[in-house]
Formats: C-alpha cells, sequence, structure tokens
C-alpha cells in the first residue's frame, strides 16, 4: 500500500489554510490533514443536504407567490412583477432574474417557469427571506410557504425566524463551497436549523432528507 508524507502534502495545502486544523490537533501535521480531510467529507454531506433543502425551499416559495398572483388575477408571472422588488435589494435581485431567464433560453430554448426557478440560485431565495421583501411577498404570500411554523398565523414572526434559518445555512453553504474550515462551528445545530426550515414546509420532505442525510454518520467518524 503506497504511503505519502504529510508534510509536503501540508505544503501543498499551504500553512495558512491548515491553520486552524493545525491548531485543532496541537500542532500534530498528520492529524491535521486528516481533520482537513474530514472536514471536506462533512462539508460533502452538508452540501448534499443543503440541496435537498434549496429545491424544496424554491420551489414552496414560487409555489406560494404563483399562487398569490392568480388569486390576484395578476397577468404576469411574479418574477416579471418589478413592482415586487422595492430598494437596492429588489434591483439586485431584478437583475438575478435577468441572468436566470437568459440561462433558461440559451441555444434558442422557449423560456418555461420551471426553468426560470432551477436557473435562481440559493442566494437569491434567501434575499426574499429579508425585511426588504416583508410587505411586498411575506405578508400575502410568503409566509403560506411554511404551514406548519408554529406561527404561521403570524407573517412577521415566520419570516424573521426563516430569514435567520436561512441566513446561516447560506453562511454555511458558502464556506463549504470555498472550501473553508467548519470544524470548528457546531455542525448539529447547523443540521438542526436546516431540518427545522424543511419541517416548516412539509413533513414528509423532512423525513426524506432525514433519511438520506449522510451527516449523522459522518459527524461520528470525526478524528
Amino acid at each position: 500500500m503506497s504511503t505519502f508524507d504529510p508534510k509536503r502534502v501540508a505544503t501543498r495545502l499551504t500553512l495558512d489554510r491548515l491553520g486552524s486544523y493545525l491548531a485543532a490537533a496541537g500542532g500534530n501535521v498528520a492529524e491535521a490533514v486528516e481533520l482537513y480531510d474530514w472536514n471536506v467529507s462533512v462539508g460533502a454531506a452538508f452540501h448534499e443536504d443543503i440541496g435537498r433543502l434549496e429545491v424544496v425551499l424554491r420551489n414552496a416559495l414560487d409555489e406560494s407567490l404563483t399562487s398569490y398572483g392568480k388569486g390576484q388575477g395578476w397577468s404576469a408571472i411574479w418574477y416579471r412583477r418589478d413592482q415586487l422588488f422595492p430598494g437596492n435589494h429588489g434591483r439586485r435581485a431584478v437583475e438575478d432574474i435577468a441572468t436566470a431567464c437568459r440561462r433558461a433560453t440559451r441555444g434558442g430554448r422557449a423560456e418555461t417557469h420551471g426553468k426560470v426557478i432551477a436557473e435562481l440560485t440559493f442566494g437569491f431565495w434567501r434575499y426574499l427571506c429579508t425585511p426588504a421583501y416583508l410587505t411586498s411577498m411575506w405578508v400575502p404570500a410568503l409566509a403560506g410557504a411554511f404551514p406548519r411554523h408554529p406561527d404561521a398565523a403570524d407573517p412577521r414572526a415566520v419570516r424573521r425566524v426563516v430569514d435567520d434559518r436561512v441566513q446561516r445555512v447560506h453562511f454555511l453553504r458558502n464556506r463549504v463551497a470555498h472550501h473553508e474550515p467548519i470544524h470548528q462551528r457546531n455542525l448539529q445545530r447547523d443540521h438542526d436549523g436546516l431540518l427545522e426550515v424543511i419541517s416548516w414546509v412539509d413533513s414528509d420532505a423532512e423525513e426524506w432528507l432525514r433519511r438520506a442525510s449522510r451527516l449523522s454518520s459522518t459527524l461520528a467518524a470525526r478524528p
């Protein structure tokens, strides 16, 4: 069986990048590289679960806005109604929608609702949860995407808690995407928050994510 020199690997990763791992391993380079590998594994497990949540979340938000628009007799789909997107956040959101529409129609494809929704980034949905959209979206529509929230009758309360949880998930997602250390975080708390969000949408979706998740076994394997 071939072996490798952890110190040479450490130079390739750079000591700066390994800093938090070396601190956690008491300066032991081999243990720091092992912890780095585990950080990669736990990040991958989170990436899978965040991906599951993202699809459920965006579809729930889209469904609520689409249903509300039909009830109001809107002639255009919600993401084509610029008046729903006020202020600086709104301008960025309109730009994000334009980008998603371009991507959805690449190669001369016809624009479809589902493809546009799929092209919108997690960041777009995360910012729909901020106070900027309280009156334009949350009070009339988006709170309804979370029927199992304990404060479902209070759109403002729902938005505050969903915003907090989704912001944390989005931050963690970006850490994972950029290969940053997450080993120092309370990862069980992070996962509990993720599960909480999906549980407010649908109990079957929550159970699906729980059964599919590799997170518990990966946490247990921490070196």
